[in-house]
């Protein structure tokens, strides 16, 4: 007996054609992944040890830096964003 998945809204080619872009502060509209660590102590670490955790992060390919909306819950140091 096959399973049925439940299946969300499919995102059509029209509505990707409407969407908005995201642009970095520089006007590239290019944005590559990276990830920087983090490095958790091991006095708020869950596991109680210290912890190096990877975060990936999208940074614009021309100027290198991550534009603020990839960034909602201001985890990501001041230095690596864009002022806009």
């Amino acid at each position: 007996m096959k399973e049925r998945q439940l299946q969300g809204p499919q995102l059509t080619p029209e509505i990707i054609k409407t969407a908005f872009t995201i642009e970095c502060e520089c006007g590239s509209k290019i944005f590559i992944e990276k990830i920087i660590i983090k490095k958790i102590s091991a006095l708020i670490s869950p596991s109680g040890n210290e912890e190096l955790v990877p975060m990936p992060i999208m940074v614009c390919d021309k100027c290198g830096k991550m534009p603020k909306i990839f960034d909602p819950n201001n985890l990501i140091p001041t230095e690596l964003k864009t002022i806009k």
